[in-house]
């Protein structure tokens, strides 16, 4: 069974169509990671460090010194804020590329909340 989403949700312009779900919020701060996996790279350095560029209900951008594979799952965890307490996401990896500042810049999609 496939559910259609309303073409009017979506946003077109430009070169193309916006295909995200969910609103983006520009936010710059630090996170921290800690890889999932069990490949040789992952163990060898299972903490990573990210620089958040947006994030959304749906993932984050954000810039890392660490290259993470395609497909590699993570968790992230956001430090509490003021009077926010901190939380936990886990998601995987949908996109890294070099970049042109050093680094590497990462995108991940969080997980599904389970129904309640």
């Amino acid at each position: 069974m496939v559910a259609m989403m309303p073409t009017s949700s979506l946003s077109i312009s430009g070169e193309g169509a916006e295909r995200r779900m969910f609103p983006r919020k520009e936010l710059s701060a630090r996170v921290e990671g800690r890889r999932l996996d069990h490949t040789i790279d992952a163990r060898q350095q299972p903490q990573l460090s990210f620089m958040l560029r947006d994030v959304s209900l749906g993932g984050l951008a954000a810039t890392s010194t660490t290259a993470v594979g395609r497909g590699e799952r993570i968790s992230v965890f956001f430090p509490p804020q003021g009077p926010a307490r901190g939380w936990d996401a886990y998601g995987r990896v949908i996109r890294c590329e070099p970049s042109m500042t050093g680094g590497y810049r990462v995108a991940v999609e969080f997980d599904p909340l389970p129904a309640a």
